[in-house]
């Protein structure tokens, strides 16, 4: 098969007048026919192959011959495709289709937070959906430069870069680390947060300003951040360490006998919100009135494990009713004595308790629990 054939090509057979004669005008003419051969039967003529674009003025030189051609067969891409090249709608569609899939590469499809662990992915995911980037947005260059900083800002980064390429918009963070504080112009970098007597201290940077069995009060200066010279020239450092201190904590707490506190009912119901484009349509009836508990996730939509540009949020919301807890005094003064440890720790997280006296009173169906404790902390802030 000629490579003419293969784009557009016809078989015809030529009969009557000088079929020799027309041979050897298309040859004179450079047009190339081939196939030949002579037609059965005993009809006077031939079968030939030629290029569908020659076939034009081919019949030219047969009328001049008086030679009656006839198409036989076409063949060739050119002519699978005509019937579709005549339908205009399916080009206007492909086309239509190629401007869509060139916008939905402005769309975020994925976002790849794998350099993150896991409780990095976490963080930065809740703080870049607060910014509008999540499966779905359309992205600018505006809207990353404000998710980096959002990301800055969180204080959980000390650096971030946000990289988009083709649906895909790629997290890079590093998390930010703690730098200790210099207060610049002063000696006294860490200070009493209460009053105490020092029982020991420990010295990482700095000039430790107490020794133990020393009396500090709130507010005096513990460990400073400069020390002096012989000459007389400020050496600044930052101020590490710690002291630890004997000292008297008191705590109060009420607890009613009686309280009436929500109570899950064991109903729920489950809204879905679809995010796209910037867009956001409700799946869903709209939400329960009033503040009761619900969970909210977002997940990410897929086809056969592949993304697609859009997000669902999903929000369940849990019943709830009112109900009245009846407690003991036994155990209104274990509840108060928790919370008073609770609070214990929120002040001093490493506080070794020494000793504690407790008083408590009911009055009014109210448990009023006092409790004074003897502690061993670091007390500098």
């Amino acid at each position: 098969m000629e490579a003419a054939s293969l784009w557009a090509g016809v078989r015809f057979t030529a009969r009557n007048g000088s079929p020799e004669a027309l041979l050897t005008d298309a040859a004179g003419q450079g047009l190339h026919l081939y196939g030949v051969f002579s037609l059965p039967g005993g009809f006077y003529g031939f079968c030939a192959h030629c290029a569908a674009w020659q076939y034009r003025r081919l019949a030219a030189l047969a009328r001049h011959r008086r030679v009656r051609l006839r198409v036989e067969k076409r063949k060739g891409l050119y002519f699978l495709l005509r019937p579709l090249l005549r339908r205009k709608g399916l080009w206007v569609g492909l086309a239509t289709w190629g401007l869509v899939l060139v916008w939905l590469q402005g769309l975020i499809w994925a976002i790849d937070y794998s350099s993150l662990t896991t409780g990095q992915q976490a963080r930065a995911s809740a703080v870049l959906r607060s910014c509008g980037l999540q499966p779905g947005t359309v992205v600018t260059e505006e809207l990353l430069r404000t998710g980096e900083y959002a990301l800055l800002e969180s204080g959980e980064f000390s650096w971030a870069s946000l990289n988009f390429e083709k649906g895909r918009l790629a997290v890079e963070a590093a998390p930010a680390h703690a730098r200790p504080e210099i207060a610049a112009g002063t000696l006294h970098g860490l200070r009493a947060k209460c009053n105490g007597t020092v029982l020991r201290t420990n010295l990482a940077s700095g000039t430790m300003l107490v020794v133990p069995g020393q009396t500090v009060e709130a507010g005096q200066g513990l460990i400073g951040t400069a020390r002096s010279e012989r000459d007389g020239t400020l050496i600044f450092a930052p101020a590490a360490g710690t002291v630890v201190a004997q000292l008297e904590w008191e705590t109060n707490q009420s607890i009613p006998l009686a309280e009436t506190l929500p109570q899950l009912t064991g109903e729920s119901k489950t809204n879905y919100r679809l995010f796209f484009a910037g867009h956001s349509a409700a799946l869903s009836p709209s939400a329960p009135d009033g503040d009761g508990l619900c969970r909210t996730r977002h997940l990410q939509l897929e086809v056969f494990g592949l993304p697609l540009p859009c997000a669902v949020e999903e929000t369940t919301y849990y019943g709830q009713r009112q109900e009245t807890l009846y407690r003991t005094e036994a155990q209104a003064l274990t509840l108060a004595r928790l919370q008073g440890l609770r609070a214990l720790y929120d002040a001093f997280p490493d506080a070794d308790i020494l000793a504690r006296r407790e008083t408590c009173t009911v009055q009014e169906d109210t448990l009023h629990y006092n409790a004074v404790y003897t502690v061993a902390a670091d007390i500098c802030t």
